[in-house]
């Protein structure tokens, strides 16, 4: 049997639309791989950049479509054994990319792992192509802040207030924020309530400074808290506190006193020094019961005195039947606290101080230190007047001397005495 050329040319056409349908998938196919193949992974961005133990963060994943074909995208995802994502059913569904277009991914991920460098798996499945796999590189680093005592003293003076330096560093690879630094403590007073620092760079190191007051021995904490990307962190650093007498504070000394008698009454002078490592500020002198000041130097006021400064003092004074006169000297430090001293000086001879802290016999008046003629060092005790007449003399004799009358008097005393 044989076909004719209609019959031929009809199982032609039907063999060429087999051929043709069979054909069709693997083009199809074809083409999506090499329009899928144009599709790569251009942008990663991680915050933060080193993640610590348990802290959250984010993964933002950029892609782009470099072909002149569209692209259809199934899902994308990021698997790990090691790191929890925690939306990763959030692209299950994603659609077209078209040619030049760009699209971003971003995932949330929890470091609940141990310190090290881990790299979970970006997935982008093309709907006819397969897929796209990326690795990305992440650091857990569960390095904390450091906080460092760098000036603080041995023990603490009560009811005075006393500095503590603290250095704050950074060790980590990355910033942290929101640095802030608290203290704390049963019986602690501060200045401040809290310090805040901000931000911080990789090995940066700032200072803050603390003026506390304690009340006790106690242990004074600082509370250092900072951000790590979204994550509050804390470190906290203790240190103990120790009550005892430090001479930081100031401390005067009364030296070189003489007790004397005069028409209005007794007089009281010396020198007051300040023995201590702080200024002494509106230093005040007088005396207390049973003596009673009087004019004309009822108080003397000193004003300041800096560490180891010194100044003299006259005050005035009645007293009946006592042996020792109570000098009261008031001051105050740089906070206004007022404090007031007193002093017993004996009343019974001249230049004798009780022994009291804080108080020197007062050497005789023709040895002490300074002295002139025996008229003590005291300003108020030189002899002003005299010393005006001796010198009054003395330029008289030279100015007759130089001009020759000294010498025709004494010719005239020659004279008289050959007559």
């Amino acid at each position: 049997m044989f076909l004719n050329n209609t019959s031929f040319q009809r199982i032609a056409v039907l063999l060429l639309i087999a051929m043709a349908c069979m054909l069709a998938p693997a083009l199809a196919e074809s083409s999506s791989v090499a329009a899928a193949a144009n599709v790569a992974v251009t942008e990663i961005g991680i915050d933060p950049e080193v993640l610590m133990q348990d802290d959250t963060g984010t993964v933002k994943i950029g892609i782009k479509n470099s072909g002149s074909d569209s692209v259809s995208i199934s899902r994308a995802e990021i698997l790990s054994e090691d790191l929890e994502v925690i939306n990763y059913q959030t692209y299950d569904s994603v659609g077209s990319l078209g040619p030049g277009n760009s699209m971003e991914f971003t995932f949330q991920i929890r470091a609940d792992a141990k310190d090290g460098m881990y790299f979970p798996m970006f997935y982008l499945d093309f709907t006819d192509a397969g897929s796209l796999r990326y690795p990305i590189p992440i650091k857990v680093d569960n390095t904390p802040i450091i906080v460092t005592v760098i000036d603080a003293p041995d023990s603490f003076s009560p009811d005075s207030k006393d500095e503590i330096t603290l250095s704050v560093s950074n060790p980590r690879e990355c910033v942290i924020n929101s640095v802030t630094v608290t203290p704390g403590g049963e019986g602690i007073t501060t200045t401040q309530s809290g310090i805040f620092i901000g931000t911080l760079e990789p090995d940066q190191e700032k200072t803050v400074t603390f003026e506390v007051t304690a009340e006790k021995p106690t242990t004074l904490s600082f509370d250092v808290s900072y951000r790590n990307g979204a994550n509050q962190h804390q470190s906290t650093l203790a240190l103990p506190v120790t009550i005892g007498d430090r001479k930081v504070a100031a401390e005067l000394v009364v030296n070189n006193v003489e007790v004397g008698q005069s028409a209005s009454g007794t007089t009281i002078s010396g020198d007051i020094t300040n023995a201590g490592l702080k200024d002494a500020k509106s230093v005040m002198v007088t005396v207390g019961d049973p003596a009673q000041p009087v004019d004309p130097n009822p108080v003397y006021v000193i004003g300041a005195l800096e560490p180891d400064d010194f100044s003299s003092f006259e005050v005035t004074c009645t007293i009946q039947g006592a042996s020792e006169i109570p000098l009261i000297i008031e001051y105050r430090d740089e906070d206004g606290k007022i404090f007031e001293e007193e002093f017993p000086i004996s009343s019974s001879s001249q230049g004798q101080v009780s022994q009291e802290p804080g108080i020197r016999n007062s050497p005789s008046a023709g040895n002490r230190p300074g002295g002139m003629m025996g008229f003590g060092s005291g300003l108020g005790s030189i002899p002003f007047l005299e010393i005006g007449v001796v010198l009054v003399v003395t330029i008289g004799v030279l100015f007759a001397w130089r001009k020759g009358i000294l010498a025709r008097i004494l010719n005239r005393i020659r004279n008289r005495g050959r007559e």
